[in-house]
């Protein structure tokens, strides 16, 4: 996908990066500034703590969670939004009955370690 191409797709439509069983990440679009991303993640499991040196927006809308942001915790209740700033350390871990849903704003883009569609 060139980042100045225009897109529009159904999310069913791309296909994801299973990181381990029951946590898939999608790459939804990349631009020039920016990258959106989807976590799937089924309930009781977790994405580790990681860092990286794009600041990062998140929309849950769907699911519970533990969130570690830095040395805090938190507890995620959807529909709730998290900004984590760069390079700060940051995992969580899905403690609902229902699956997960988060959507990752990354800027600039993030795509090292989202596979492309």
């Amino acid at each position: 996908m060139k980042r100045d191409e225009i897109v529009v797709s159904g999310i069913d439509e791309i296909k994801g990066e299973e990181k381990k069983p029951g946590v898939i990440v999608k790459l939804l679009a990349t631009g020039e500034n920016i990258s959106l991303s989807l976590l799937q993640a089924e309930p009781g499991k977790s994405f580790e703590a990681h860092t990286h040196k794009e600041e990062e927006l998140c929309y849950i809308p769907q699911g519970r969670a533990i969130m570690t942001v830095g040395k805090k915790s938190y507890e995620i209740v959807a529909p709730a939004m998290v900004k984590i700033p760069p390079k700060v350390k940051h995992g969580l871990l899905v403690t609902g009955s229902e699956t997960l849903l988060k959507l990752n704003a990354h800027s600039p883009p993030r795509t090292k370690a989202l596979k492309k569609r």
